[in-house]
């Protein structure tokens, strides 16, 4: 793990469909969160325990769903690094041979 390469570098156009997926899911859920407590203390001057159960939930999905993602981003670093390490490795020996 000494030679790790992250890559943070790509754009919105350059994520997969699963990436794009998971990051929707988790900032609107974050989003529906935020707006939720909002138009409740809006229309009622308080907010219920209920609001706040399901912001919670709400909440929880989010860095759950944004945590998972960074956990498969760096396991793919990883994978990528091997195989690049692999890859040069291979390169390598057929050009000594």
């Amino acid at each position: 793990m000494t030679n790790l390469k992250i890559y943070d570098d790509r754009k919105w156009g350059d994520l997969g469909v699963k990436e794009k997926s998971q990051l929707i899911v988790a900032f609107s859920f974050g989003a529906a969160s935020i707006i939720l407590g909002f138009v409740s203390f809006i229309l009622l001057l308080y907010i219920p325990a209920s609001v706040i159960t399901m912001s919670g939930l709400w909440a929880s999905v989010t860095c759950a769903v944004l945590g998972i993602a960074q956990y498969f981003k760096t396991e793919m670093a990883e994978f990528r690094t091997k195989i690049d390490a692999e890859i040069k490795k291979i390169n390598e020996n057929q050009q000594n041979s």
